[in-house]
Order: structure tokens, then C-alpha cells, then sequence
């Protein structure tokens, strides 16, 4: 997943606390308010549980809907203001409730696969690459 960069683009990992580490970007264009919230803040930290095919990670920035839909593919990252998480999706889907895309993940495809595994709970830290 390759993607070209712009002034706009925030690139940002995931850490696990298994090891596990996936790369992605965030455009201030999809959500600049949400976007930039979450650049001020960053490093975060928090904990991480999947379920029906997303990770969630609850984040703490209480915003709303930006650009609401409801059909996400896989590897996009999204915010959900239901539960305040930051989502990252594997596999394509309808979302339980609306949620503002906000990038990508841009680390192998396969690494998506990985997240699978991620226990209940794992610590998951976001920061800002270089």
C-alpha cells in the first residue's frame, strides 16, 4: 500500500506491545479538526480490542461527525465518535455506526492479518513519524 505524500499528510505508527509496529497516514484533509486534534496529542497511548473485523483504540478527543459514512475497505483508518475510537479496519465492510475516514495504513497488507491476534486490551501506542 503505497501512497504518495502531500503538506496535508500526517504519517503516523502503530506500536504493540507484542512487537507488531504498522505505518500509516492521516489526511487533514478528510477531518482537519479531528486530524489535528490527534497530531496535538500524539504520542497517545491506549488500549486496543478488534471486533467484527476493527481494531478500536479509545482515544479521549470527543468529536463528532465530520463527513459521515457508513462502508469502509480494508486498511482504512477511521474515527468513530461512538465510543471515541480510532479505528483501523481489516476488511471491507458496513460499520456499526458512522465513522469519519481519516487515512490509511500503509505498512504490507499481510501485517493487517497480524492485528487479528492482538489480545483484548493491548497496550497500543500512536506516534508521529519523520
Amino acid at each position: 500500500m503505497v501512497s504518495i505524500m502531500s503538506e496535508s499528510d500526517l504519517k503516523i505508527v502503530f506500536e504493540f506491545e507484542n512487537g507488531l509496529s504498522l505505518e500509516g497516514t492521516l489526511d487533514r484533509v478528510l477531518a482537519p479538526l479531528i486530524v489535528e486534534e490527534i497530531k496535538v496529542r500524539l504520542p497517545l497511548t491506549g488500549r486496543g480490542a478488534v471486533m467484527r473485523g476493527e481494531l478500536k483504540i479509545t482515544l479521549g478527543i470527543s468529536k463528532g461527525n465530520i463527513k459521515p459514512v457508513k462502508e469502509v475497505k480494508k486498511g482504512d483508518i477511521a474515527y468513530m465518535p461512538l465510543g471515541d475510537s480510532l479505528c483501523i479496519y481489516l476488511k471491507d465492510m458496513k460499520t456499526f455506526s458512522p465513522v469519519n475516514i481519516l487515512g490509511r495504513i500503509t505498512s504490507e497488507e499481510s501485517l493487517l492479518e497480524e492485528i487479528k491476534s492482538i489480545k483484548r486490551g493491548s497496550r497500543i501506542t500512536i506516534k508521529k513519524t519523520v
